[in-house]
C-alpha cells in the first residue's frame, strides 16, 4: 500500500510539474512553489481519505467474520452476516470456507458425543449415558415422590454360547436381546443400557416393583418365545436371561451405587435358583420373589 502510494505521488508530480511548466511559470517562482505545495497537500489528502476509508470497510468485515466465528462458538449463531457473502471477494470465500468447515466440526463434535454414549454394538446406552441420566433422575423421582426400579439383566451362559458359536454370533445374540428390550420397554422415560460383556440394565422411572416385575417378566418370556439355540447351556437349550430388579420406594434417598448394588444382590439369587427367572428387592431390603 505504501509503494504505491509513493508511485502515486509521483506520477502526480510529474503531471502537475509538466502542467505548470505549459502555463510558462518559471519553476523557482513563489506562485511555483506555493501552488506546488497546495496540489501536493490536496493529493495527499485525497489519498489518505481513500486508505482510511478502503481500511475500514475491509477491518469492518474482518470484524464481522471475527464476531460470527465467536458466536458460532457459543452457540449464538448459525449463519454468517449477508454483510460478509454479498460481495464476491476473498472475505466472501473465506467465510464460506470458514463457516463450511465449522458446520463439519460441530457435525463431527456431535457424532462423537453420541458415539461417546451409546453402545456401538447394540445402539444401546452405555455407561457414561448411565451416570448422566441417574445423576438427573434420581433427585427428580424423590423430589416428586415417585418409585424407581432398576432391572439388571444377565444372559445366562454367556461365554459358552460363545465359545460354541463363535464371537460373531455372540454378537448377534446380543443384538437380538437389546432388540427384546427395545420392544418391551417403550415408554420415552426408560433408560436401556448395555453395561458391558452380556450384561444390561434398565432404568423405569416412576414404575413401583408390581410393574417393574411383570415388564422383566414379559421380556425374559419375549426373549425364551424367540428360541435362539444354545446347545452348550448346561440348564436350557436356548438362550435365556435372569434379571434382578431394585425398587426404590417414593422419596427413598439412595444413590446409584447402591440401587445398582441391590438390583444385582437380587440377580445374584436368580443365578443361585437356577438362572431364566426374575427377583426383585426394595432397597430397604425385603425380599420379592416371583
Amino acid at each position: 500500500m505504501a509503494a504505491l502510494l509513493f508511485l502515486a505521488g509521483l506520477v502526480l508530480w510529474y503531471q502537475m510539474s509538466a502542467f505548470l511548466a505549459k502555463q510558462s511559470i518559471p519553476a523557482s517562482s513563489p506562485e511555483f512553489l506555493s501552488l506546488t505545495v497546495l496540489i501536493a497537500v490536496i493529493v495527499l489528502l485525497l489519498l489518505t481519505t481513500v486508505v482510511i476509508l478502503t481500511q475500514r470497510y475491509l477491518l469492518h468485515r474482518v470484524h464481522l467474520l471475527v464476531d460470527y466465528v465467536k458466536g458460532q462458538q457459543q452457540g449464538l449463531v448459525r449463519q454468517p452476516p449477508l454483510t460478509l457473502l454479498k460481495n464476491r471477494d476473498d472475505i466472501a470465500l473465506l467465510t464460506g470456507e470458514i463457516h463450511s468447515l465449522l458446520e463439519a466440526l460441530k457435525q463431527h463434535n456431535e457424532t462423537l458425543r453420541e458415539q461417546s454414549l451409546i453402545d456401538p454394538l447394540t445402539g444401546l446406552g452405555n455407561r457414561r449415558l448411565l451416570e448422566q441420566r441417574l445423576e438427573i433422575a434420581l433427585p427428580m423421582t424423590r423430589r416428586r415422590m415417585v418409585p424407581l426400579s432398576i432391572l439388571m439383566i444377565d444372559v445366562d451362559h454367556f461365554k459358552a454360547y460363545n465359545d460354541h458359536y463363535g464371537h460373531p454370533a455372540g454378537d448377534t445374540c446380543l443384538v437380538e436381546i437389546a432388540n427384546v428390550l427395545r420392544d418391551t420397554f417403550r415408554r420415552e422415560t426408560d433408560i436401556l443400557i448395555r453395561l458391558g460383556g452380556e450384561e444390561f440394565l434398565v432404568v423405569l422411572l416412576d414404575s413401583d416393583e408390581g410393574p417393574a416385575l411383570a415388564l422383566a417378566e414379559a421380556m425374559r418370556s419375549m426373549l425364551q418365545a424367540l428360541g435362539i439355540p444354545h446347545a452348550s447351556s448346561p440348564s436350557h437349550s436356548i438362550v435365556t436371561v435372569s434379571i434382578g430388579v431394585a425398587t426404590a420406594k417414593p422419596g427413598t434417598r439412595i444413590d446409584a451405587d447402591s440401587l445398582i448394588a441391590c438390583a444385582d444382590a437380587a440377580l445374584y439369587q436368580c443365578k443361585a435358583q437356577g438362572r431364566n427367572r426374575i427377583l426383585g428387592r426394595t432397597v430397604e431390603g425385603d425380599l420379592l420373589a416371583r
